[in-house]
């Protein structure tokens, strides 16, 4: 791809200049001019040969040879325009601010001091380590997942900044101590308001050896070599003692919360298993939702082996590996036309999604529900992603047709009649109403979306009710044969697990 160009480029630079070196070492220097001359002939005339090959390349794209993912970066509202399949992960979404305290804690706040630190002693490394703390604080900003990029910046220019505090705190402290005495220094110049041999100057406090390769500052008359550093000249007048403690104090306890904080975030966040969830009960045990084990158990032990599995792209690497069955569309499908037509199929009435189902040769539908027990991450909140997708490679489907009349998702009384005649909404609210009275009290009130359901006599005609998960988090569904004649709720012999609550 042509993102790909520029490392390619950086690496062929790189072995000229270390064989030019080489060859200079190897040869005289008449015959290395000659060389030189041949050798920028033959490159200028590849190097035309090679740019009218790349642009050839580039062009034949629409997109001139640029992913998605790359032109989203450089556009944030490109995909959401274009390119919907990578819009709707979740991963690619722009982060908020909870995010960036949560992944970085104190260290967001020490990154723009760690910048000025590296501007006071400008170097290679220096700046090289700015570059990439800015542009990696653009790309996060564009690209929640990009926050892995953005770690390491934020933690060495973190560094850096504690590094300078307290280089000045501990240069304090030292400052009210004893007399310092420091290499190349006579104990006289070392002493506080003592002067420099030959220069007259005023030496107010000690300075430690010199920081991140600077160079000494020779004082006039003697030759003894003192860093100025970031924060300590000669010129420089330590802080009040009472202060340099407090502060350093200050900052092993920030170090330590921010230990804590990482173990914490480590441990609860980024270690969690996302197949098996949990919340905290009030006593600070953990009510544990095994619904996705559960339902991938139910299909491998009560489904043939060549079963094709239908659901949203999300669960497919989840089925194939914990359920053992074919799953029409994975996290791996290529082929955006393939999950459009999933999108289709959810999003459109029953008896065409049958039809596009039976084409297929699915046999079980699943979707993840969590109007029940409060789950967010269903597949209603992520329904209009399934529209976007599918109206991308099938027209007829318009995200328009299932917002109500002021433009607004919803699955109420005011939904659109589309959305809540679709696939989709059907199947995730099937015997819905019932389930919600016994469990709360209240008939059809959706826990995530906060409002009473807008269809309450919802039935099926071409798909069966087979399983519903303890929590009704997961509802597997059998596609029918042949449609039902009698268009009214079957009693049909689905599996269903008690609904428990958490606590």
């Amino acid at each position: 791809m042509s993102e790909h160009f520029g490392a390619f480029l950086t690496v062929i630079v790189l072995h000229a200049a270390l064989l030019i070196g080489y060859v200079r070492r190897m040869l005289p220097a008449k015959q290395f001019e000659a060389a030189v001359k041949l050798a920028v002939t033959a490159a200028a005339a590849g190097a035309a040969l090679l740019v009218t090959a790349v642009v050839g390349y580039v062009v034949q794209s629409p997109t001139f040879g640029w992913t998605g993912r790359s032109l989203t970066l450089l556009d944030p509202t490109y995909a959401s325009r274009f390119v919907p399949i990578i819009a709707s992960v979740s991963e690619h979404q722009p982060p908020s601010w909870p995010s960036y305290i949560t992944d970085l804690h104190v260290a967001a706040l020490l990154a723009p001091a760690g910048i000025i630190g590296c501007f006071k002693n400008l170097t290679n490394g220096a700046l090289f380590l700015v570059l990439y703390g800015v542009t990696a604080v653009y790309f996060s900003g564009v690209m929640v997942r990009l926050m892995l990029v953005l770690a390491p910046a934020t933690c060495c220019l973190a560094g850096v900044a504690v590094s300078d505090i307290l280089n000045t705190l501990c240069c304090s402290l030292k400052a009210h101590g004893p007399t310092l005495t420091l290499p190349g220094v006579p104990a006289a110049a070392a002493e506080p308001g003592a002067s420099d041999a030959g220069a007259g100057t005023p030496y107010k406090g000690g300075k430690p050896a010199a920081r991140r390769g600077g160079k000494g500052v020779s004082d006039a008359g003697d030759g003894a070599g003192l860093s100025k550093g970031p924060f300590v000249s000669k010129e420089w007048n330590p802080l009040p003692k009472a202060v340099a403690f407090g502060g350093f104090a200050g900052i092993v306890v920030l170090l330590v919360m921010y230990t804590i904080h990482c173990i914490g975030v480590s441990a609860d966040m980024y270690s969690a298993p996302s197949i098996v969830l949990q919340s905290h009960n009030r006593d600070g045990s953990f009510y544990v939702f095994d619904d996705f084990r559960e339902v991938y158990a139910w299909l491998r032990h009560n489904t043939h082996e060549d079963a094709k599995i239908a659901s949203w792209w999300d669960y497919g690497y989840q089925t194939t590996a914990m359920a053992n069955r074919t799953i029409i569309v994975d996290n791996n499908t290529w082929n955006t036309s393939h999950i459009a037509t999933v999108g289709r199929a959810m999003a459109s009435p029953e008896a065409k999604a049958w039809r596009i189902y039976r084409s297929l040769d699915v046999e079980y539908v699943f979707v993840v529900f969590g109007g029940l027990i409060g789950y967010s991450s269903d597949d209603i909140n992520k329904f209009l992603w399934m529209v976007r997708i599918g109206g991308g490679v099938y027209p007829e489907i318009k995200e328009k047709d299932y917002l109500s009349a002021n433009g607004e998702y919803r699955i109420d009384a005011e939904g659109n009649p589309i959305m809540l005649k679709s696939l989709m909404y059907k199947l995730s609210y099937y015997d819905f109403p019932e389930a919600s009275e016994r469990q709360f009290g209240q008939r059809g009130m959706d826990r995530v979306r906060g409002t009473l359901i807008g269809n309450f006599d919802v039935s099926l005609k071409y798909f069966e009710e087979v399983f519903s998960s303890q929590h009704w988090m997961m509802r597997i569904y059998r596609v029918r044969d042949k449609p039902l004649r009698d268009v009214a709720k079957p009693k049909s012999g689905r599996t269903r697990a008690p609904v428990a609550a958490a606590a």
